[in-house]
């Protein structure tokens, strides 16, 4: 396979969705509050961290994924994705040995800060802060939807990001279908559609969150953006020996060159964005007053797609990686 094959599948045309990208009329206040929060809460006090956070441009992403966000909400879902990100890296940086067990004694702690929505006493910036954001979000949602939202955040934690360091741990390539039900939840996405719900106005009931068709379009919707997010990303876990990648998951296991890799990566994006539409679809016709009723969820899971894709596109966190997919 050439090089112009796999260049070709990163134009609009040929990996993209059926739907516009919009970005929120107030991004920038958006990135500005998140600036200005992070800095309070005393979370950039490390040069690297600093500089890897300002890559990211937390307000564009809310901007371009939530789109019709009231612009108070949106500045914090802007601080939300801040301090994941802002974590995130600090796990990445971390090297020091036994760091699973390490982050499952910190994430143990993280879900009672979420819960109690206070920190103990002599916590550090990121615990403190963390509980600030709890009770600010507590505040926009009911009961239920906030312990829906706790629970996604534990599953990120604890049936994600562990797992992914057990295997960086280890050095450890999972295999794809083992990362893949991984990934779900390291991307992130179901957190962030959880946020969508405030977006909308209309939370949703337990059994609508229990219903099965839902439950796939939801965890297709975060497949589809991982698959997107390991094709952008992949140099750089490449770069820091990181073995969570769907592009190295498959070029390991099938042997397959970067080229043929990274085009397996589009064709695992492109089939599964093509069950999403045809399942959107049949629910429309087989239920119209549950679609109806998803209609803003849905809607959000489509502006999380274009949106985190159109990101990628600009953001300076993936320079060097659009370098590598375009030479």
């Amino acid at each position: 396979m050439q090089a112009a094959t796999v260049i070709r599948a990163w134009q609009p045309e040929a990996l993209g969705y059926p739907w516009p990208v919009r970005s929120h009329p107030a991004t920038a206040r958006a990135e500005r509050a998140a600036e200005d929060w992070v800095l309070a809460q005393g979370l950039l006090r490390d040069d690297t961290i600093a500089e890897r956070y300002r890559a990211v441009s937390v307000g564009g992403l809310a901007g371009l994924t939530h789109p019709h966000a009231d612009p108070a909400l949106l500045e914090l879902v802007a601080q939300v994705m801040a301090w994941i990100f802002v974590e995130d890296d600090r796990y990445d940086m971390s090297n020091e040995r036994g760091r699973t067990s390490r982050l499952a004694a910190r994430f143990r702690g993280y879900l009672e800060v979420l819960t109690t929505r206070t920190a103990p006493t002599g916590a550090g910036p990121a615990t403190r802060s963390l509980a600030d954001l709890a009770r600010r979000l507590a505040a926009r949602g009911s009961a239920r939807w906030y312990a829906h939202f706790v629970a996604t955040m534990r599953r990120f934690w604890i049936d994600g990001i562990l797992v992914e360091t057990w295997y960086r741990d280890h050095a450890i390539t999972p295999d794809p279908a083992s990362y893949m039900a991984t990934r779900v939840q390291t991307v992130g996405v179901y957190v962030c559609l959880a946020l969508v719900e405030l977006d909308t106005g209309r939370e949703l009931d337990d059994a609508l969150r229990e219903d099965p068709v839902l439950q796939r379009l939801t965890w297709l919707t975060s497949r589809i953006i991982a698959y997107v997010n390991d094709l952008f990303s992949y140099e750089k876990e490449r770069r820091a020996g990181d073995p969570n990648n769907f592009v190295h998951a498959v070029r390991h296991y099938e042997g397959l060159d970067l080229e043929a890799g990274f085009a397996r990566a589009v064709q695992a994006h492109d089939r599964e964005l093509d069950q999403f539409l045809r399942l959107e679809d049949a629910l429309r016709r087989a239920s119209p007053h549950v679609a109806r009723t998803l209609a803003p969820y849905l809607a959000g899971c489509r502006a999380w797609m274009a949106g985190a894709l159109q990101w990628q596109r600009v953001a300076a966190r993936y320079a060097a990686g659009r370098a590598l997919l375009e030479q």
